[in-house]
């Protein structure tokens, strides 16, 4: 009778299930990292190829990224979500059987194409749920990833004692169950009659895409978005070297500060800003989020011992947990129905191009200028992030206002077109 009543609840909660579906896609990717350079060094590879192999993931998931959201808008998201929770699979697996360099780069090639889907992820949740509701949707898929990138570590780490391609099986394993899972339990979030209605969305074609994408006020909202990643990632990439560099602290601190911000974060995406959406709109978190970081930031590079810095953690983590999300939530808002996987596919590709830039930028101010330069390099371009994020429309959070439209699409039949703008709007 249990396990009918939860299967039932589950079946009712589309989110719920994705929610999980992201999560173990993401523990299979937290499983795998810690011990990649270790297997990779056991391989004869050099310091530099191991580098390129962690980047591999990155700027393959960077390219497939867009491609799957708008496929995902022609074909729906739930045959894109299985597929890529099965690719996943095979990718762990190659990684587990590898025994060459070639065969590790393959594994995390394929791995970085499978985790392009994290935007049908999002589009589905943009598919399935109210305007009002929007933002915590998309906090959930942040907190599922978030969970799954904390835990996969310490599980990597327990299993890579048998052998350092058992981490591998496992994964391979768990992301294999939860693709049988979701054939059976995760329904389809977009109707044939919007798969059909595409051709005429604003990402019909590639030119309407890209013009889209540099449009106001998506324009708007991606350059506070790549400011805030890459500001983030960077700092992400340096507190080691910097608390190492300023107090001496070892790993085994640096893990459990970084367990604090997974948890905080967490329970903010979960949680937390959902209250705050409510209460103070997208808009405002946006503002209120990129404001945390950009103290954060400032306050680092003064802390007069590391224990400071578990104080200072969670407000970080809040800064991420509640900015990104409510940016996701507005760029959702500001896309017509019919193009929500190509619009926030691109989004994507903005954020991990921040990615990919940001610890680059930090590393060479680090090394050649001095230690503290990047947190005020970083703290610079937040600021920036909250003078953009002030012109971002009112009129664009409206849309959290208008009713629901069909049952399962959580849009309302304006929401089936872009906003539009006034010049007032874009003053």
């Amino acid at each position: 009778m249990v396990v009918r009543n939860v299967t039932a609840g589950l079946k009712r909660s589309p989110v719920t299930i994705l929610f999980m579906a992201v999560l173990i896609d993401m523990l299979g990717f937290g499983i795998v990292i810690p011990v990649l350079p270790f297997y990779a060094l056991e391989m004869g590879a050099t310091a530099f190829e191991v580098t390129l192999l962690i980047a591999s993931f990155s700027a393959m998931q960077m390219a497939a990224t867009p491609v799957w959201g708008r496929i995902s808008d022609r074909r729906g998201r739930r045959p894109l979500l299985i597929a890529g929770l099965f690719a996943s699979a095979v990718s762990y697996l190659i990684f587990g059987l590898a025994s060459s360099m070639l065969l590790l780069l393959i594994s995390r090639l394929a791995a970085g194409a499978a985790g392009g889907t994290i935007s049908v992820a999002h589009a589905y949740v943009a598919d399935t749920t109210t305007a009002e509701e929007r933002a915590h949707g998309m906090g959930l898929i942040g907190a599922a990833a978030g969970l799954g990138v904390m835990l996969g570590p310490a599980i990597g780490g327990f299993f890579s004692q048998f052998s350092l391609g058992t981490p591998g099986y496992v994964a391979a394993a768990l992301c294999a169950a939860n693709g049988i899972a979701a054939i059976f339990l995760l329904p389809e979030s977009r109707p044939k009659e919007a798969r059909t209605a595409v051709r005429t969305g604003q990402a019909a074609t590639l030119r309407g895409w890209a013009g889209a994408m540099m449009s106001f006020p998506l324009s708007q909202l991606l350059a506070v978005y790549f400011l805030g990643i890459t500001s983030f990632t960077a700092m992400t990439a340096l507190l080691a070297l910097y608390f190492e560099r300023v107090f001496g602290t070892g790993a085994a601190e640096m893990g459990i500060m970084f367990t604090i911000a997974g948890g905080v974060t967490v329970v903010v995406r979960g949680y937390v800003l959902r209250l705050l959406v409510r209460r103070f709109g997208e808009i405002a978190t946006v503002r209120t989020g990129a404001l945390a970081l950009a103290i954060t930031f400032l306050l680092l590079p003064y802390l007069p011992s590391f224990a400071w810095a578990m104080l200072i953690v969670p407000l970080y983590a809040f800064g991420a947990g509640t900015l990104f999300p409510a940016l996701a939530t507005l760029t959702s808002f500001a896309t017509d129905a019919e193009s929500q996987g190509s619009i926030l596919g691109g989004s994507q590709v903005v954020g991990g191009l921040g990615r990919v830039v940001g610890p680059i930028w930090a590393g060479l101010l680090f090394q050649e200028v001095a230690i503290a330069t990047p947190f005020h390099v970083a703290a610079g371009l937040t600021v920036l992030a909250i003078i953009l994020a002030l012109r971002i429309p009112a009129s664009l959070q409206l849309r959290r206002a208008q009713p629901a439209g069909a049952p399962g699409t959580g849009t309302s039949p304006a929401a089936n077109q872009p906003p539009s703008f006034t010049a007032q709007d874009r003053a």
